[in-house]
């Protein structure tokens, strides 16, 4: 099939879709779990732990799950379960290597042995 006659077959299954008063899956906020992803910003398998934790969503047949994007993101305001963002975060690497090299003289002073790893 050519593109022509496939933009053509699209055009009409949106028609009638439309014409059912049926809306896009990306306008009902259907989403897949590669879908849901990008829009969070977050990878499969946080999503797959967020799943475990209750985040909602809907199974479509055996094994697929559809995710609405404005409930899921009720859902992570309202259930605060990522553990992203509880550590302390270093702003920059030269920071972390002066701790580091501090760490470093400080057992130095005590006279221990600093193995490097």
């Amino acid at each position: 099939m050519s593109e022509v006659e496939m933009r053509h077959i699209a055009e009409l299954v949106s028609a009638l879709d439309k014409a059912a008063g049926k809306k896009p899956a990306s306008a009902a906020g259907e989403l897949n779990r590669q879908q849901i992803c990008a829009a969070l910003g977050v990878s499969e398998s946080t999503i797959r732990r967020l799943e475990q934790a209750g985040l909602p969503y809907t199974p479509v047949g055996a094994r697929s799950k559809r995710y609405d994007l404005e409930e899921c993101k009720s859902w992570l305001k309202g259930n605060q379960v990522c553990q992203s963002g509880k550590t302390a975060r270093v702003n920059s690497t030269s920071e972390s290597w002066l701790m580091a090299k501090e760490f470093t003289e400080s057992c130095r002073k005590v006279q221990l042995r600093v193995m490097p790893s």
